[in-house]
């Protein structure tokens, strides 16, 4: 599960992390999307030292429009369907706050790595109606011309006048999905304190790159 989601954070994050600017009032989802993934890879071409706070800041400016793009309370909800009307606002809260953590610090281990791809973008497919959208998309590594391309498809819905993304899809791999079959797995098995327990080690274990055995 870790691998998959790892995957799917660091090449979504080339097209989720762009948006430094303004939005444009009536894009659609996929210009919403390539629009993002532009000003992302002239942020990231920039020339930072390693470890200096001009890379520091360029990382957390990247994190802090992911964190605008990525529904996480939906991606949240969806995660723990249908166990999540069963948590207290406060254990909501907490879970949500754990999951942003470890999306972001997965993304951040694999900031670099997003310029050694390639996006090329296919037909959006948009549900006025529910207000939902998807856009799919292909990444293709720069450096190797033997590796295998990875297919991203983007599930968004509208919230205001603005598309977020809700889910991601890589390979055939739902981000929700992955994350749904294991935490509500664990949740009926050991309870959801020990799944906090286990998001909780993971994220210390992602600061200090030490590895977890659950």
């Amino acid at each position: 599960m870790k691998k998959t989601i790892a995957t799917t954070v660091v090449l979504a994050a080339m097209a989720l992390a762009g948006a430094v600017g303004a939005q444009p009032r009536a894009a659609g989802p996929r210009q919403w999307i390539q629009a993002r993934q532009a000003v992302v890879t002239r942020l990231l071409q920039q020339t930072v030292p390693a470890g200096s706070p001009a890379a520091a800041q360029r990382d957390e400016n990247v994190t802090r429009v992911l964190h605008q793009m990525l529904d996480l309370d939906e991606l949240s909800r969806l995660a723990l369907d249908p166990l999540w009307a069963e948590r207290t606002p406060a254990e909501k809260q907490q879970f949500v706050g754990l999951l942003r953590q470890l999306i972001e610090r997965n993304y951040r281990q694999n900031l670099d790595q997003t310029l050694g791809y390639a996006i090329t973008y296919d037909a959006e497919n948009v549900d006025a109606a529910a207000g939902t959208a998807s856009v799919r998309t292909t990444a293709r590594s720069r450096t190797d011309a033997r590796a295998a391309a990875v297919s991203i498809e983007y599930k968004l819905h509208r919230r205001g006048n603005e598309w977020i993304v809700y889910d991601l899809v890589t390979n055939g791999s739902s981000l929700v999905q992955t994350y749904h079959d294991s935490y509500v797995r664990i949740i009926r098995e050991r309870g959801f304190a020990e799944l906090i327990r286990r998001m909780q080690s993971r994220v210390a274990a992602l600061q200090t790159g030490r590895s977890v055995t659950q």
